[in-house]
């Protein structure tokens, strides 16, 4: 496998030994996907697409620093590089609240979440936490990463809905689904592309 990322104007094309194997359209929005059957594979497109810096991936953990509370988080991020004013801590409370409502949190959760660090929470909580972060900051692609991996299909529709709410949100902005090959995958529904590969495919000899 040799697989590589290019931009080519607005659109992102995802090759494998020099063949083209899925094209993006960016500024386009819509949902793309990518079924694969091995880690190795999947580790390798995700490594390829990650060289592109418009490119943003959300892992099934969300992603945040687990020693950081999840406002340090949110301060890190959406204020990396920016000088500190005397009320920043207010605005930054007032953004997390708003990207922790938009992604869905329950009201219970909001007030004293912030103060948490995300070790200490569960998987889908890290993993809303994750997307709210990428609802106030999109990238150019949303890459969910083996989002739907071990959920239940109560969460596994939830994550369908978040992709849903992103695209009203960010409706030029794609998003692509990365998942392994299980009987229990979900379906995402209107994809404008998808890329599934196979154990014979990968199989076959390069030479």
């Amino acid at each position: 496998m040799d697989w590589q990322a290019t931009l080519d104007g607005r659109s992102l094309h995802l090759t494998d030994k020099g063949a083209t194997r899925l094209s993006v359209a960016l500024d386009e929005g819509g949902r793309y996907r990518i079924i694969v059957p091995e880690l190795a594979e999947l580790k390798a497109i995700l490594a390829a697409l990650e060289s592109l810096p418009l490119v943003g991936v959300l892992p099934a953990n969300g992603g945040l620093l687990g020693a950081k509370t999840v406002s340090e988080n949110f301060a890190l991020a959406l204020h990396f590089g920016q000088e500190q004013a005397d009320d920043a801590q207010d605005v930054r409370d007032e953004e997390l609240q708003r990207a922790l409502r938009l992604a869905g949190l329950p009201a219970t959760r909001l007030a004293g979440i912030g103060r948490e660090q995300p070790m200490n929470l569960t998987r889908p909580e890290r993993w809303l936490l994750g997307f709210a972060r990428c609802l106030v900051l999109p990238p150019e692609l949303l890459v969910f990463d083996r989002a739907f991996a071990g959920l239940a299909r109560r969460e596994a529709d939830m994550v369908v809905a978040c992709a849903a709410l992103y695209a009203e949100y960010h409706p030029f902005r794609p998003v692509m689904f990365i998942d392994l090959d299980t009987h229990e995958l979900p379906s995402v529904g209107r994809c404008r592309g998808e890329l599934r590969l196979s154990e014979a495919q990968e199989a076959e000899c390069p030479c």
